[in-house]
């Protein structure tokens, strides 16, 4: 009985200690609702960004899993650059006979035109509608449409395009085809991947008369396969392998879609740290607003150790509040992300052809709660640590003028290795990588370091330009000035809580059009701007004779043979008992394109080894410098290829560099003359065109050779743009969160210094200031903040991604001011507003009942 009556008074005494403890915290929060509510909303902001994104992955997830067989049209996929061997159809067909049905499906490039204008780039689709898809729906618009070999549904945006509608004619390879319909949904749109234009959909008859794939031709081919349900998935993708070896990718629906998620992922741990950045900024509103607070209970804390209250029980008071505040924000912001995930779909809608199912993310839920009261936790101890340096003595006095720092000393030291850890542990936690994570932290912790330095240097020299003469002439500026050094304003937490939005966003932004900028303008002179594919033999003298006609081709380059083949063996050694490294494993599936050249490309140069002569005694190839180093190749290596027709056998003869935009000098491997005479290839093509006579030179080949497929470089420059345009916008959601957390904090901050402010007013009032010079004062303050923090974010932004660019892209960067200027003036009309929106009411109270109320 003793035993069990020690235990229950030990289980009271617990009881006891937690619920004093919340009770006290609970009283304090309750009397300064209003400026805890903001700290709240900045954790939230946090949380909600985090959960946002992590909930969008895990809804993507359920929709691929739910969706699965749909997405793949298939239960077994094979994804191969050539068209199945002869032995591979035999066993496709022997797989028949055990009632798997497979069909195949090929895709590839070419021109369309109605006549009218020039002619544009099409992603052509050919398959199989008898049986395609196996799973899902394929829905034509009008609905219930039959394709046939003289028809094609085409996308809406290739309608828009060549302004045409549904039973208008187009012209596509050799043929002319009726659009019967438009392509409402493509069960495996997905699957597909990125296209370079407008699709169209043919049966594979209609495709065959279009006549645009001959051998060589560069396409993609898919082999569906549905199974019955006595089959075995394992047993059936096993058998395939065995056939197939390395010139197909096998999936299955199981794998949802391994590309897509993959991809997912890591866009995913990207957004999740960048989400983190929103919740450090609650973190640092937390941090201010709890000094600020303690600050203001100094006489309470002491109060409470006249009476025999120790320093740990009082901190645990305020540890119950910070964990209150955390798990307040991170609630709401859970709820609130679970929302926001709708948005963010919005955003990238355009990835996905299916409707993705939005869930309710309980894990992500989770994690951004877990996070969120971390974070805040996190950043009240250092405000905890003046709790211990307050004395009882401290009750006997009537002004507190002094703000409650946290002492330097190496309890400090301490709590500032706890917090870099911790946002460490939370960073590989959320990133699920210890690598990016820990870059990630350290790009952050060193962004913070800079923005507070920063920010304080800057506040110190406004604080010595305020006492300047020309300044102090004008009330407004001399007050407002004075204002960012009030006790409890914290402008340097403001203006790094804000700063740091900034500079993620502008350094998007800078990232974004440099880029773009760089392809568009510094271009060398020659670069070509218009590339010819899928030109035969018995086009290619035809061709060579239009192009020598044409007077608007300011440079070309000689049609550069090519055929496709895979690496069987280098050195005798099969390729799959060759160690690759991670980002080399896709040669073993990649179908390389040869092709020969007499002499060295130009802006080439040789690293190892030599060009060959005129007259070489053997076959040599030229190996470019990234696939020597990811295979492992030397001078005197021998490789063997797999080819349509033979194999290809060559010893290296040199690895080189070559710099120039120019069609076959870029391919890793580049043979010697004679090597590849015994097979059929394909040729391609390189021009400079004067811009304005594109169009015609596209209509021009287009009407004398319509399977030659014409790719104008400013049509891929803008695909590129649309990309890294919806990019832009994701990273852009997640850092507004940040940038609004900043908002918050200042509003925060505003809100714990309310009654200081209304007082100051009331003084001012009396002495015959204005409600003019009021407004221009406070305008001046908050002016100063968000200009501040929109100069130092957008500098360190400029300074961030000229790094960027120029060491890791190895690319010259050109910095601009407007972009920076612009940042400062969104900053500061966002801070104005926010800092009138928290001042509401401060100017409309009569002095006299201030005054009263300051004397009672």
């Amino acid at each position: 009985m003793s035993g069990a009556s020690g235990r229950s008074e030990t289980l009271l005494k617990s009881l006891h200690l937690l619920h004093f403890p919340l009770v006290m915290a609970w009283r304090e929060t309750r009397a300064a609702i209003g400026k805890f509510l903001f700290v709240v909303l900045s954790v939230a902001l946090g949380t909600a960004a985090l959960t946002a994104v992590a909930g969008f992955n895990e809804s993507v997830r359920y929709t691929l899993m739910r969706e699965a067989r749909s997405l793949m049209a298939a239960d077994i996929s094979l994804r191969m650059p050539v068209e199945p061997s002869p032995e591979e159809t035999r066993f496709l067909e022997s797989l028949h006979a055990q009632g798997i049905l497979s069909t195949r499906v090929t895709e590839t490039v070419s021109m369309a035109s109605t006549g009218r204008g020039a002619p544009i780039l099409v992603s052509v689709k050919g398959a199989d509608l008898t049986v395609y898809p196996f799973y899902g729906r394929l829905e034509l618009e009008p609905a219930g449409t039959r394709l046939d070999e003289n028809s094609v549904a085409a996308s809406d945006d290739l309608l828009l395009r060549l302004n045409t509608t549904v039973g208008d004619f187009v012209g596509i390879g050799n043929n002319k085809f009726r659009i019967a319909a438009r392509i409402a949904k493509e069960p495996d749109r997905m699957t597909t991947g990125f296209t370079l234009g407008p699709r169209v959909l043919f049966t594979r008859e209609g495709l065959s008369r279009a006549g645009i794939i001959v051998a060589g031709s560069r396409i993609t081919e898919r082999v569906l396969l549905k199974l019955t349900p006595a089959q075995d998935l394992a047993r059936t993708r096993e058998a395939l392998g065995q056939v197939f070896r390395r010139r197909a990718r096998i999936t299955d629906y199981t794998e949802t879609n391994p590309q897509l998620t993959r991809a997912l992922d890591r866009a995913t741990r990207f957004l999740a740290l960048v989400s983190l950045i929103a919740l450090i900024v609650g973190g640092l509103g937390v941090g201010a607003t709890m000094q600020s607070h303690l600050r203001q209970k100094m006489p309470n804390i002491a109060f409470m150790k006249c009476i025999g209250g120790r320093a740990g029980q009082i901190t645990r008071i305020y540890i119950a509040q910070a964990l209150m505040i955390g798990l307040t924000g991170a609630l709401a912001g859970a709820v609130l992300g679970a929302f926001a995930q709708a948005a963010f779909a919005r955003l990238v809608a355009s990835y996905f052809d299916i409707a993705v199912i939005l869930i309710w993310p309980w894990p992500a839920m989770l994690k951004g709660i877990a996070t969120g009261i971390g974070t805040a936790i996190l950043f009240t101890l250092p405000s905890l640590l003046s709790i211990a340096q307050i004395k009882p003595a401290f009750i006997l006095r009537k002004d507190f003028a002094g703000e409650a720092r946290p002492p330097r000393n190496w309890r400090s030291i301490i709590v500032g290795g706890v917090i870099i850890a911790g946002l460490w542990a939370t960073a590989v936690w959320v990133g699920s990588s210890v690598k990016y994570a820990t870059v990630f932290a350290g790009v952050l912790l060193g962004s913070l370091v800079i923005l507070v330095l920063l920010s304080a240097l800057l506040l110190h020299l406004i604080r010595r330009l305020g006492r300047r003469s020309i300044v102090r002439r004008s009330a407004a500026l001399r007050h407002g000035i004075a204002n960012l050094y009030r006790p409890g304003v914290h402008a340097t937490a403001i203006i790094a809580s804000l700063g740091i939005g900034v500079m993620f966003t502008v350094t998007i932004y800078f990232l974004q059009y440099s880029l773009l900028q760089e392809v568009r303008l510094t271009a060398p002179p020659d670069t070509p701007n218009v590339f010819l594919i899928n030109i035969t033999d018995n086009e290619r003298d035809g061709l060579t004779h239009l192009l020598e006609t044409e007077p608007g081709i300011l440079d070309r380059q000689p049609l550069s043979p090519s055929v496709s083949a895979q690496i069987a063996t280098i050195d005798g050694v099969p390729m799959e008992q060759i160690p690759l490294e991670e980002g080399a494993r896709r040669f073993l599936n990649t179908q390389f394109v040869l092709t020969w050249m007499r002499d060295i490309p130009p802006a080439t140069e040789v690293l190892e080894g030599a060009w060959w002569p005129a007259q070489p005694v053997e076959a040599l190839v030229s190996v470019q410098e990234f696939a020597a180093q990811a295979l492992g190749l030397k001078v005197g290596s021998v490789i063997e290829w797999t080819a349509l027709g033979g194999n290809v056998r060559a010893r290296v003869a040199n690895i080189r560099r070559t710099d120039a935009v120019r069609v076959g000098a870029n391919n890793q491997f580049i043979l010697s003359p004679g090597t590849l005479d015994n097979f059929s290839a394909v040729y391609y093509g390189a021009l400079r065109v004067k811009p304005e006579r594109i169009a015609a030179i596209q209509a021009r080949i287009f009407e004398q050779f319509p399977t030659v497929t014409v790719i104008n470089a400013a049509d891929i420059l803008e695909i590129i743009q649309s990309v890294v345009d919806r990019v832009s916008s994701a990273v852009r959601f997640v850092t507004g969160f940040a940038i609004f957390g900043g908002l918050v904090v200042l509003a925060s901050s505003i809100a714990g210094t309310r009654y200081r402010r209304i007082r100051e007013v009331a003084i001012l009032k009396t002495v015959g200031a204005t409600r003019g010079t009021l407004i221009r004062m406070f305008c001046m303050e908050f002016v100063v903040i968000g200009s501040a923090a929109g100069l130092i974010g957008g500098g360190l932004a400029a300074i961030a991604s000229g790094i960027l660019i120029g060491q890791l892209l190895d690319m010259p960067y050109k910095f601009s001011w407007l972009p920076v200027f612009a940042a400062a003036l969104i900053t500061s009309a966002l801070t104005i507003l926010t800092g009138w929106l928290a001042s509401y009411g401060v100017l409309g109270r009569k002095p006299l009942d201030i005054l009263r109320q300051i004397e009672s």
